[in-house]
């Protein structure tokens, strides 16, 4: 290649375009005016600026062109691959797709395998007379999530369901376990009869064709649902659905409207699932009035979840035991969830109040009377020497004093 005086070397396919409002040293494609008759005759102008002219070269123009549709290129060729593989496996996809379905069978069947080895889940047993009969059943969800956080051993419970016991009436306070309880067994079937192991000690189980649910609270405004209009639309949807050989989950029915409003609806559902589908069914309520169902409806039983009350505590069993409950605990669970302590003292007073009027047919009671006041706390003087002492500031000597002097105090006989 020539060169020009006075101007840098310029190689083909080297050379380059300074951008517009670049900086700097002159660039190898940039050649002043005074100078640009003397440029070699491949050079094609590009850019003529003030005082000078910008040039490319034919090799810098091609090498252009191929990197700026390089990946229009690339594209095009991934396009080209792609089609060309599948028309390369168009004749295969029958082998291919039973080849696929295998795999996943056999990928589900080993992880079911390796869980019910892991986990000590039983083989269930299958049985033509009608039944659910589960004995030490657990929720495998929950009873990891346990193991994971607390340490605690999962509560395990039995089950059993039959032609003279189609339906349980399930109470007992909130946070008690009767959700964990319903839903472990509608898991324990469903596993059986996918021809999974089971989370249970045993297994036994009738013809069952569909499982039926109506847990939890949700809307769907989007289609002009409410809350409660949904939880009638599934009612209605397992009223007409539901046979004898189905199994049936009703989580607290009838809470989106008045308590007369849901307890009849509540009652006319129960009545139609014992006596029209006949379906084995779970039904979990928080309307004490449902205990009574049992003793017009033979296949009915009354269950409840245990809890125990130490005060103004409550302690959660977590079992479920035959009867009804004696109370729903909310005010307990209330508290429990950190509600301000006058809030729940006056919750605990209108409830008593609510229940004396029911048990004695008084007059309307004042829902928004003050709440009462707080019981005053007197300190003993074993309390007041105990709260004087900082621990984080004691000798050893110190607090061995002070541990006499706490003894002394708690042996003085009381005037």
């Amino acid at each position: 290649m020539r060169h020009v005086d006075d101007v840098p070397a310029v190689r083909p396919g080297v050379a380059r375009l300074c951008a517009a409002g670049d900086g700097g040293d002159a660039n190898p494609g940039e050649v002043t005016q005074g100078q640009a008759s003397k440029v070699p005759d491949d050079y094609r102008r590009r850019q003529t600026l003030k005082n000078a002219e910008r040039f490319i070269t034919p090799e810098l123009k091609a090498f252009e062109d191929k990197a700026l549709s390089a990946q229009e290129r690339a594209l095009a060729r991934e396009k080209w691959l792609y089609e060309h593989l599948l028309n390369e496996l168009q004749p295969h996809v029958p082998q291919l797709t039973r080849f696929g379905r295998a795999i996943a069978a056999l990928d589900a069947l080993a992880a079911l395998a390796e869980r019910s080895l892991t986990l000590n889940w039983c083989a269930p047993e299958f049985v033509a007379h009608p039944c659910i009969e589960i004995r030490a059943g657990r929720h495998p969800v929950v009873e990891a999530r346990l193991a994971e956080t607390s340490g605690a051993p999962f509560i395990a419970n039995d089950t059993l369901l039959g032609p003279k016991a189609r339906m349980q009436v399930i109470t007992g306070p909130n946070m008690g376990g009767k959700s964990t309880y319903m839903r472990q067994v509608a898991l324990i079937v469903l596993l059986a009869s996918i021809g999974s192991y089971v989370p249970a000690q045993a297994c036994r189980l009738g013809p069952i064709d569909a499982i039926h649910t109506r847990i939890g609270a949700a809307d769907d405004l989007a289609n002009a649902q409410s809350t409660f209009m949904l939880e009638m639309t599934e009612a209605a949807q397992i009223i007409h659905g539901a046979t004898e050989q189905s199994l049936v989950l009703m989580d607290e029915i009838g809470r989106g409207t008045s308590t007369f409003d849901g307890l009849a609806l509540a009652s006319a559902i129960a009545t139609q699932l014992h006596d029209r589908n006949k379906a084995f069914t779970l039904f979990a309520t928080h309307y004490f009035e449902l205990t009574e169902f049992p003793r017009r409806h033979e296949r009915a039983q009354n269950w409840h979840v245990s809890a125990a009350e130490s005060g103004e505590d409550i302690v959660f069993l977590h079992a479920i035991e035959p009867g009804p409950a004696s109370r729903s605990y909310g005010v307990q669970v209330a508290r429990l969830a950190g509600m301000p302590p006058s809030l729940v003292r006056q919750a605990r007073a209108t409830l008593e109040a609510l229940e004396a009027q029911s048990r004695s047919g008084e007059s309307q009671v004042d829902l928004f009377a003050a709440a009462p006041a707080a019981p005053a706390v007197t300190c003993s003087e074993v309390e007041e020497a105990l709260a004087a002492i900082d621990p984080d500031t004691l000798t050893p000597r110190e607090a061995l004093d002070a541990l006499y002097r706490l003894k002394k105090l708690q042996s003085t006989p009381k005037p």
